[in-house]
């Protein structure tokens, strides 16, 4: 658990600081307290699979993302902001101004300019969701950010309900420490709470389904042992509807779950928080489970191996 505070810094350093941590964490973005003299924050962050999570408090303060700042940043993820305490103001693209209050969620896209406004006391759980993960399992994800989410339905009740139980954990200073499995059953709960909406706006069909088993994929990378069974059994799909389901997209079980976790390297090799891992660290977390096999493979589909293609990112 990573955690950055304002406490104790002069005055006048705070607001920059804040703005700097901010801005990597999330996205670029420009945030003005409502009164500098008096402005505090505490941001708390720790990756949950391939989810990060970032609990954030701070004083009265206005968040600005504009065309600016998105043509600074890099593969823009979306951002599911759960506030667990008070309220905040949220406009996407310029318009209507919505409030999202202690209960409720509603995601933000990076990809598109938006506001935040909130008083003091407000602290927010944020859930940093890679967008291709998203949208391979929601149908039209993209669509859904900005749409304000109730605790209307079993599924979103049950998240509002982990979230809350997360943010229990998480606080400076905090050991905490998240088995896989809350990785995978978080990201369920997030598909589960916005499917159904997806699904509305984009009709249902095979490729619902075929999103849904690939998103499955993709929240379970690091299970060495990741079987089509296990993804069907999850998804209620045959074994063999889902081989025909994938085939039908042009890839097999096999070659979809070896490119992903590629992938997933090939992130984790550039993103400065994995620095100080080893390649073998970065392999296991990703599921490989041999070192030589993660090397020949990475070579094959990146032309370099992981050692100099981590260094290319320097």
């Amino acid at each position: 658990m990573e955690s950055y505070s304002t406490h104790g810094l002069p005055t006048s350093r705070k607001v920059s600081f804040w703005n700097q941590i901010s801005s990597e964490t999330f996205a670029s973005m420009e945030i003005a307290p409502r009164d500098t003299l008096a402005f505090d924050g505490l941001l708390s962050r720790a990756p949950l699979g391939p989810l990060t999570l970032m609990d954030v408090q701070s004083t009265a303060v206005r968040i600005r993302h504009t065309h600016s700042h998105i043509a600074r940043s890099g593969e823009a993820s979306l951002l599911l902001l759960a506030p667990l305490k008070s309220s905040m103001q949220l406009s996407i693209d310029s318009g209507a101004a919505i409030t999202v209050a202690a209960g409720e969620f509603c995601l933000i896209d990076h990809a598109r300019p938006y506001e935040i406004v909130h008083g003091d006391g407000v602290r927010t759980l944020c859930v940093d969701v890679p967008r291709r993960l998203f949208e391979a399992a929601v149908a039209d994800g993209g669509r859904l950010a900005g749409r304000l989410m109730r605790a209307e339905d079993a599924s979103a009740r049950l998240l509002v309900a982990l979230l809350r139980g997360i943010g229990a954990e998480i606080y400076p200073g905090s050991a905490a420490r998240f088995a896989p499995e809350l990785a995978q059953g978080l990201w369920s709960l997030i598909v589960a709470a916005y499917a159904p909406a997806g699904d509305a706006d984009a009709g249902h069909g095979l490729a619902a389904r075929a999103r849904s088993i690939r998103a499955d994929i993709d929240a379970n990378l690091a299970d060495p042992c990741l079987r089509p069974a296990d993804v069907a059994a999850r998804c209620g799909v045959s074994e063999r509807y889902l081989r025909a389901v994938l085939r039908d997209g042009g890839e097999s079980f096999s070659a979809y779950l070896l490119r992903r976790r590629l992938e997933h390297c090939a992130r984790l090799l550039h993103d400065p928080a994995w620095r100080g891992r080893t390649l073998t660290e970065i392999a296991f977390h990703s599921g490989f489970s041999n070192a030589t096999h993660f090397g020949r493979a990475f070579k094959q589909r990146y032309g370099r191996v992981p050692r100099d293609y981590r260094r290319g990112a320097t």
